[in-house]
């Protein structure tokens, strides 16, 4: 251990908390410490002290998100990829927004998603950000705090089917659910955080124009045509709104809207809209409910993975990712 005079240490200082962090444990530090005449803080009331360590300050809470955490693995990062202090000081934290799309979005049918996340908190905790966030961090231009944060931007597709579809001759065309989630689980390999983030992988879809089940049949006494309250037979499917139509697919709809016949059914279509929602991440208050054995077959023979081979309605493109 180093000598230092006892005219060049200001001993026997105390502190009851809030004042420095421990930074082997990234706690805050009670009890005595000292100060020696370069500035360091150290634990004990003199550097003969036994156990004794260096300790860093704790700012406010304020200033503490424009700060990395000082627990020992980041004292370390820093030592290794030193970062000018003002950085911390004087850049902020980018904002979390909620995007707003507009109509050229959905006839392009896919926009690009920027987000950031805190390189010092684990698990991560991802937000999503403007575009003009997203280059200043990207680019380093100092407004916000790109020592302490990292960026991705994501593809996300917004129109066309909801699967991945094949028609007559062939033809691929690639849909939402399918792209976003190959898209997803590209962007996760980089960006820890990212796929619980996007888990709803229909957001910003209009529901009405996505068939969530298709190909279910009703020998009758089940629904009803909201049109006249006639009794309905035949092929039905299930929109991404939770609305019921007549036909096996909706390009095969006349545009009758079903009603279920009684709760029961009410309660048997809710629990299959519900396990279909569920599979693609999308956000539904139906609330789970018996399924019948003949329903509950449907539903497996009518939402797997695998592509259902139809002409696509519109929208969407051939290709894709």
């Amino acid at each position: 251990m180093t000598y230092i005079p006892k005219s060049l240490v200001n001993s026997s200082l105390y502190t009851g908390g809030g004042e420095f962090i421990n930074p082997s444990t990234g706690k805050s530090y009670v009890g005595y410490y000292h100060e020696t005449f370069d500035g360091t803080i150290s634990s004990g009331k003199t550097p003969n002290s036994p156990d004794s360590v260096d300790l860093v300050k704790n700012y406010s809470s304020q200033q503490e998100a424009n700060y990395l955490v000082p627990t020992q693995e980041n004292l370390n990062y820093s030592v290794l990829k030193p970062v000018n202090q003002e950085l911390y000081q004087s850049s902020g934290d980018p904002l979390a927004i909620f995007p707003t799309l507009t109509g050229k979005d959905y006839q392009r049918g896919q926009i690009i998603r920027y987000f950031a996340k805190k390189r010092n908190i684990n698990p991560p905790s991802v937000i999503e950000i403007t575009k003009d966030a997203f280059t200043d961090l990207k680019t380093q231009k100092g407004r916000y705090n790109y020592a302490l944060w990292t960026v991705t931007s994501v593809f996300w597709k917004i129109s066309g089917p909801l699967r991945d579809s094949l028609n007559a001759n062939g033809v691929k065309t690639s849909g939402i659910v399918d792209t976003n989630k190959r898209l997803v689980e590209t962007a996760e390999k980089n960006f820890k955080g990212i796929k619980q983030y996007l888990s709803d992988l229909i957001q910003f879809s209009v529901k009405s124009d996505l068939t969530l089940i298709d190909g279910l049949y009703t020998g009758g006494d089940e629904l009803t045509v909201k049109l006249d309250n006639s009794n309905y037979t035949g092929y039905y499917h299930v929109m991404a709104d939770q609305k019921i139509m007549d036909g096996a697919t909706h390009k095969q709809s006349t545009g009758k809207v079903l009603l279920a016949g009684d709760a029961l059914i009410s309660n048997q279509l809710g629990g299959l809209i519900q396990k279909a929602l569920g599979e693609i991440g999308a956000r539904t208050d139906v609330a789970p409910t018996n399924n019948s054995r003949t329903l509950q077959t449907q539903l497996e023979n009518n939402i797997s993975g695998t592509p259902v081979v139809r002409q696509p309605s519109g929208g969407g493109g051939g290709g894709g990712y």
